[in-house]
């Protein structure tokens, strides 16, 4: 005997599987436009190229548009399936993967996390230009930071890396010079004019940076070992923040979990 089909409790599921279809949807095509406008407001890209091929070129310019950039290229023909779908239909209804996935981009993109925020501040030490070798050797010693800015009086002049001073030390030894002689009589700022470190260099930010800045910078050059971190990236400011290379996976973290 043929069991009795409950029209109406077919009709009430189809409905409420229909809503929630549209729901999805929506979302999806509101974290879809976030990324789109965001992007090109951003980057100053026009809007007479396509989604695909804005991401194309903002995959160059950013680290989270890079690493799904090939979903977000598929997902272009999702969006044009949806918006397309017939009346209150939807053709194309989104994975909750994938709705969940375009938000987390969207919130990125949109509001990118600070990276002084994600890591926290802490005080930094910097040393006056004066001193002599000896006496910021003391002072580094007393801390487990490797660079330390240096200031001539207010001003940023630099930053003494400690690998340079072991590696000038090494020279002063092997040419027999006095040790001592050289570490009272030659001051930090001397140090910095006699023995330039080329492939060792700095940058100024704000504490304004995202995370997406700060990774940006260190792939851009290999050369950077640090960002000096002040309130708006000027040097007659004190330093708020180092970040360093060894910074960057607690970065890459916060951006995973944001």
């Amino acid at each position: 005997m043929a069991t009795k089909v409950d029209t109406t409790q077919v009709k009430r599921v189809n409905a409420e599987r229909q809503s929630d279809g549209r729901q999805s949807a929506q979302r999806f095509i509101n974290a879809y436009n976030q990324i789109d406008h965001a992007l090109r407001t951003q980057y100053n890209f026009k809007s007479n190229i396509s989604f695909s091929d804005l991401i194309r070129r903002c995959s160059q310019l950013n680290m989270i548009i890079k690493n799904h950039e090939d979903d977000l290229i598929s997902y272009a023909r999702l969006r044009n399936a949806i918006v397309h779908s017939v009346s209150d239909y939807v053709i194309a209804e989104p994975h909750e993967e994938v709705v969940t996935l375009m938000e987390k981009i969207a919130r990125v993109v949109t509001t990118p996390p600070l990276a002084v925020e994600a890591l926290g501040r802490h005080a930094v030490v910097s040393v006056q230009s004066t001193l002599t070798l000896r006496e910021w050797l003391i002072e580094k010693s007393k801390i487990e930071y490797s660079n330390l800015p240096v200031y001539k009086g207010n001003a940023l002049i630099g930053v003494m890396y400690f690998r340079d001073y072991v590696s000038a030390f090494g020279k002063i030894l092997a040419q027999r010079k006095n040790i001592d002689e050289f570490v009272d009589s030659t001051t930090v700022e001397e140090f910095l004019r006699d023995f330039p470190s080329p492939d060792k260099q700095y940058q100024l930010v704000s504490v304004k940076i995202t995370i997406e800045e700060v990774i940006k910078i260190f792939n851009d050059s290999r050369k950077i070992i640090c960002l000096i971190v002040t309130k708006s990236g000027n040097f007659l400011e004190a330093p708020v923040r180092i970040i360093t290379r060894a910074d960057i996976m607690d970065l890459m973290a916060v951006v995973e979990r944001y």
